[in-house]
């Protein structure tokens, strides 16, 4: 039987620290930007999703560079690691690889067509896995051999969205229609499957220290999934109907990006507790297909444009472990989200920018 626990959370709001929002609008207007990775010191690589382009932008320099990839490659998600980027093309169903000091792309196409590549994480520089939003499925890319390996979810139309790598041999994904994380074992060739409470719509995951944390799309909800206990955790953050997609995890804070809130927040789970409750998992054999692909390299044209930022300082807002700072930017719709020492990074997708908040100087 499953086991309910409710806390009831802390309740004095106050003003917090003032921060600096810096906001750089994307040459290309109506680019639409979704996620953002840092790619070391003042530099963060980012997706133009309605553009067609990667792009890169020095904090620093005020530089932002743009890459125009093959039609209809609609990038999504984006990660950098010794060099490369990193990125899966939802329409182009394609996972790529790109080099920016020599501008090459390489190109794997998914072996199950239109399958939509949508979110990846790194194994390794050479093992990149990731979900396919239209075919229903994980799959994993070996860049130095070509080969696929794809594994069918049990729960059909399930809309597969953020992936994280966990420990071993364990990579964790986001079902967004179906109200569930999944676990594929690579070892065992097992889904493992938890149907979250008061969860909506999951879109994207990280993973750190033995725990699964998200925030849910349809309602304000940040949350952790133990998969050894089996576990939920959910904080109910202080703005209503926020739609939280994406969230980044650093010492045991949560930063979260609020879409329809138009803010950034952050929890610390040391002074806000939340509602647990213990789920029964269920566990399903799954085979992988195993597909060896060519890479299609090109090189890209980039084109290099001098941004001035906007800059707005911004009082938080504190309520029990919760603090969170409005964007100045109306209708922003913040996205993807990463930090980098006291920096937050985040892509307005609405707003089409990108940004940074950092302690007011």
């Amino acid at each position: 039987m499953a086991v309910i626990i409710l806390i009831s959370g802390f309740c004095a709001v106050s003003a917090a620290q003032t921060n600096t929002f810096t906001e750089w609008a994307t040459p290309s207007t109506g680019s639409q930007p979704l996620h953002i990775f840092s790619g070391g010191g003042t530099t963060y690589y980012f997706t133009e999703s309605a553009r067609d382009r990667i792009a890169s932008l020095n904090t620093s320099s005020n530089a932002i560079t743009e890459w125009l990839l093959p039609p209809s490659s609609m990038p999504h998600s984006i990660e950098y690691s010794s060099g490369t980027v990193y990125l899966c093309a939802f329409e182009g169903s394609y996972v790529g690889t790109f080099n920016p000091s020599t501008a090459l792309l390489s190109m794997w196409s998914v072996p199950t067509p239109n399958s939509g590549s949508i979110h990846l994480d790194l194994f390794s520089t050479t093992q990149v896995y990731f979900s396919e939003a239209t075919a229903n499925k994980i799959g994993s890319l070996n860049t130095s051999t070509g080969q696929f390996n794809e594994w069918p979810i049990p729960t059909a139309s399930s809309t597969p969205r953020g992936v994280a790598v966990g420990q071993g041999s364990l990579v964790f994904f986001a079902e967004l229609a179906t109200r569930k994380i999944g676990m594929l074992d690579t070892s065992a060739n097992t889904i493992t499957e938890w149907t979250l409470p008061w969860i909506k719509q999951v879109e994207h995951l990280k993973y750190s220290g033995g725990l699964v944390y998200f925030g849910d799309l349809g309602t304000s909800i940040v949350g952790t999934l133990n998969p050894a206990t089996n576990q939920v955790t959910g904080w109910q953050a202080p703005t209503a109907n926020a739609a939280i997609p994406d969230v980044f995890v650093s010492s045991g804070d949560i930063y979260f990006t609020e879409r329809s809130g138009d803010k950034i927040g952050v929890l610390n789970p040391s002074l806000q507790n939340g509602t647990v409750k213990t789920l029964t998992p269920t566990v399903t054999s799954v085979p992988p297909t195993q597909t060896t692909v060519s890479p299609t390299k090109t090189t890209l044209k980039g084109t290099t444009t001098t941004v001035t930022p906007t800059i707005t300082n911004v009082s938080g807002v504190v309520k029990g472990g919760f603090t969170e700072w409005a964007i100045p930017t109306s209708g922003a719709g913040p996205l993807g989200i990463y930090q980098n020492g006291s920096t937050v990074a985040f892509a307005e997708y609405y707003g089409s920018k990108v940004a940074t908040l950092s302690p007011a100087q």
